[in-house]
Formats: C-alpha cells, structure tokens, sequence
C-alpha cells in the first residue's frame, strides 16, 4: 500500500484502461497491476478510483444482466456425483465443502440439513438410472456429467487403490499456516491474520449474511471510518451462487477471485499475502 499514492492509482487506471480500450475496469483486470487494497486505502472503492481517474463507475446492474440462470439441481447433485467418484464413497459435508464444485451453502439452502441433501441425492440418482460409461478420455460420461476418474496408480495399501483421506491447499508457509485455503473456513482464519494489515478494525464475526461486520479508514484526511459489510467466500463466485444481495454487502473476502464482473469490493487474499512477511 505505501508503495502507491493517489496520483499514482490514477495514472495507472488511466493507462490500464487505455491499453485494454475499454472506459471502465473491473477488480479481475487490477489482478498483477495494481494492489486493491491501496486503491481502496485512497479512495474507499474501486468505482470512486475509476471517478477520480476520469473513467466509468459500473453499475451493479451491469454485472447480473447477463448472469444466466441459477445453480440447478443437476448442477449441484452433479458435483456430489464428482466428490464420491474421487473419493470411492459417499461423501460427508466437510468433504464436499472441501473437494466440491461448489460450496455446500447452495445445497443447505435448498434441501436443508445434510442427511437430507444426501437423500435427495441418492433419489436424483435413482430417477437418471446411475448409468456410468468410460470413455477414450479416461472420464466418466453420465447423461452430460463429466466426472474425474480416481488415478489407479494412487500409492496402494494391500494391492487396493487407497484415496487420501486429507487434502492440502498449496504450500504458502505463511506465518504458521502452512497450505493455503481450500474452503471457506480456511479463509476466515486466513483474514483474522492479516485484518488489521489490511486496513480493518474487525467488529464482529457471526454466522449469516454478511458473514463480518468491520471499519475501515474511507477518509485519511478528515480521518472519518466506514463500516464494512464482508462476505467470506473460498471463490468469489460462491457469491453468486449463494443468491446473496450486493446492496447489502462491501466486501467478498476470498482466497480466489474468478468473479470479473463482480459489483462490489473483492479482497484476494491469495494477491494481497504476496505484500505482506510472512513471519
């Protein structure tokens, strides 16, 4: 953040916007060039930067005009079909919040506790047949769901092919944790880290939308705090697919951002550890 000053910020969205011909940006094309966390230190958004810098502030519309259509039940009974296919059973809740397509959030939100996501499951499979076919490709094609194969050459205990029972994010190292993220939980603890770093007084973590409530610095001058309204996410796009409402939420804090045309704030904390010891 000390490395950039607000006129700095400018030229750089100015000159941004110029090589990519475009009168506005989204936080994906700051990702590499341009730290989030400094411009919203200066300037308390992305969209005030843009102002600043003469370019376009998007409209939250803008972003979910051309969305598509919401998860379906096949989209999410599918990615429980790809965990078990990994895994060699029948997978439990922190399984598939770990390993899953998706988030288990969508699936609590519409079926309920988890023994009755899995009873749903078991008689979505039942109504398609549970047909499983090979194919040239060493995947499984069930009606249109591609599924991975579980590699046979896996390290094998009595001559049967055994599936780790513990998977790690990559290793990061950083001040004590080891692997980076891979779910949602990984991230919280991640942010309760570096918070303060960041730019956030954190008031309160709590279980529903939005997830924290916090301040931040919005005017260095006057020396005046905003609330911040923080959404914790492993992919930015699990916003999205939880149906959460962007008016009532500042900031999706997440380890990996594949959202680019999100409306609100994302904090990256896969980009944002890079500037900061890691002791």
């Amino acid at each position: 953040m000390r490395h950039h000053t607000p006129e700095s910020i400018i030229q750089t969205l100015r000159s941004l916007a110029g090589s990519l011909g475009r009168d506005t940006l989204t936080t994906i094309d700051l990702r590499g060039v341009l730290p989030l966390g400094s411009t919203r230190y200066y300037f308390g958004s992305l969209g005030a930067a843009l102002e600043a810098a003469g370019l376009r502030r998007r409209d939250p519309a803008e972003h979910f005009r051309d969305r598509g259509p919401t998860l379906s039940d096949t989209d999410l009974f599918a990615s429980v079909l790809e965990v078990e296919t990994q895994l060699g059973h029948q997978p439990g809740y922190s399984e598939c919040e770990a390993h899953g397509r998706y988030s288990t959030r969508p699936f609590r939100k519409r079926f309920g506790r988890w023994h009755e996501v899995l009873a749903r499951y078991q008689r979505w499979r039942s109504d398609t047949g549970g047909r499983v076919t090979s194919d040239a490709d060493g995947l499984v094609a069930r009606d249109s769901i591609v599924v991975s194969v579980p590699d046979p050459t896996i390290a094998l205990v009595r001559g049967e092919a055994r599936t780790p029972q513990d998977l790690y994010g990559e290793p990061i190292d950083f001040r004590g944790l080891r692997h980076a993220p891979t779910n949602e939980q990984g991230v919280v603890y991640l942010f309760g880290m570096v918070s303060r770093e960041l730019g956030f007084n954190v008031e309160s973590v709590r279980q529903g939308f939005p997830d924290c409530e916090a301040k931040y610095l919005h005017d260095t001058r006057k020396k005046l705090w905003a609330k911040a309204r923080i959404e914790f996410e492993f992919r930015s796009s699990a916003f999205l697919e939880h149906g959460h409402d962007p008016a009532s939420c500042d900031f999706i804090v997440c380890w990996d951002h594949d959202w680019s045309d999100c409306p609100i704030a994302v904090i990256e904390l896969r980009s944002e550890i890079r500037g900061l010891p890691n002791r």
